[in-house]
């Protein structure tokens, strides 16, 4: 079974990934994976390098974006795994790849929290206006996701509570 676990930033992706694999249920994080997701310059069509941002206008003119063909070759490459990752301009021609698709979700108040105390590799999130911009694009991400038949999970519980329930969605192809 081919899993995608998927929400904006702040949602536990990366914590839940690394909790999975510590349970022997491989999982790979997709922004761990040079170049499989960016930023794309809106005009141009171009690759942006992502630095910090300190203006929502910046959003305005790019997209977030995944590598569909680079996805579809690591995807033919398991039977069965299970991936987190947020891309969401494009997310209509990748979400079909997967068997399930989990959003995980929280409240404002503590993707905001999450985002100023996280130690990401990036740094995404540390500036008012990706916060800002992460809350209005969780208007427009979630319910796209769920139109698709995401399962949604509340992510603001005990950790091992959140991937239990994970793991009893995926079930049977990863025995907890």
């Amino acid at each position: 079974m081919k899993v995608l676990i998927t929400g904006i930033a702040g949602t536990g992706k990366s914590t839940i990934v690394k909790a999975l694999n510590d349970r022997g249920i491989e999982s790979v994080d997709l922004h761990d994976i040079p170049g499989l997701c960016f930023w794309q310059d809106k005009a141009t069509k171009r690759k942006v390098e992502y630095t910090p941002v300190h203006s929502r206008d910046w959003f305005e003119t790019v997209n977030r974006l995944c590598d569909i063909d680079r996805l579809k070759v690591m995807l033919n490459q398991k039977q069965d795994i299970v991936m987190a990752g947020t891309a969401g301009d494009n997310q209509q021609e990748y979400l079909p790849l997967f068997d399930k698709v989990i959003l995980l979700q929280c409240s404002p108040a503590e993707l905001i929290h999450r985002m100023q105390s996280r130690t990401n590799k990036s740094g995404y999130g540390k500036s008012k206006a990706e916060q800002d911009d992460n809350i209005e694009w969780q208007k427009e991400f979630d319910p796209q996701v769920l139109s698709y038949g995401a399962v949604p999970i509340n992510t603001e519980r005990g950790l091992d509570e959140v991937v239990d329930e994970i793991i009893q969605i995926i079930k049977p192809t990863y025995p907890n």
